[in-house]
C-alpha cells in the first residue's frame, strides 16, 4: 500500500491513464519522498515538487524523465488528506503483503486479474490508439515524453487499434 490504508490501484491507475502509461519495470519499486536528494538511482515521485522522476528505464540513453504531475486528482488521490511526513518513505506498488513486487511480471499478472486479462502494454495501446486517432498534438507529445518514444515507433507499434487491412 501507498500508505496506511489506502487502495493503490486508485493512484496506479491515474498514472497510467493520465500520463502514458509507465512500463511495470519502472513503477513496480517507485518511491515517494519529499526530495531529490540520494533519489538519483531509483524511480520516485517526489510530493515535494509533484514530479515523477524516472531514473531507470527502457530507453534510458537520453537520461533522467521528469514527468510534472499537473493532474488535481492524481495529487488530490497522492498526497490529499495525509500529513507530509506519512507519504514519505513509501512506495507507490506493493503487493497484497505490503511488500515489492518481486519483478514486472509478478506486477503485470496482478494488473491483469484486476482489469479483465488486460495488461499495461495494451492499455499503453490503448491510450496511444486513441491519442493518434485524436490527433491531439499536446497529448501526442506528451507520450512521446513519458513513454520515450518517438511518433514514429509510437505509430508502428503501440497505434494497433487504429490500423485498418487494405
Amino acid at each position: 500500500m501507498i500508505l496506511p490504508g489506502y487502495n493503490i490501484l486508485n493512484s496506479q491507475n491515474l498514472i497510467y491513464l493520465t500520463y502514458g502509461v509507465l512500463r511495470p519495470s519502472e513503477i513496480i519499486d517507485m518511491k515517494i519522498t519529499g526530495t531529490d536528494e540520494g533519489n538519483d538511482k531509483v524511480n520516485y515521485i517526489n510530493v515535494a515538487t509533484k514530479k515523477i522522476v524516472i531514473n531507470n528505464h527502457k530507453n534510458d540513453k537520453k537520461g533522467k524523465e521528469i514527468i510534472d504531475i499537473t493532474d488535481d486528482k492524481l495529487n488530490e488521490e497522492l498526497f490529499g488528506g495525509f500529513q507530509f511526513h506519512e507519504c514519505l518513505n513509501n512506495h507507490l506498488v506493493t503487493n497484497q503483503n505490503s511488500e515489492l513486487y518481486s519483478s514486472s511480471s509478478s506486477f503485470s499478472k496482478m494488473f491483469k486479474s484486476k482489469f479483465n486479462d488486460y495488461n499495461p502494454y495494451d492499455l499503453r495501446k490503448c491510450i496511444s490508439s486513441l491519442a493518434i486517432h485524436e490527433g491531439d498534438p499536446e497529448i501526442i507529445k506528451m507520450l512521446e515524453h513519458n513513454q520515450g518514444h518517438t511518433l514514429n515507433t509510437i505509430l508502428k507499434s503501440f497505434n494497433t487499434y487504429n490500423k485498418v487491412d487494405a
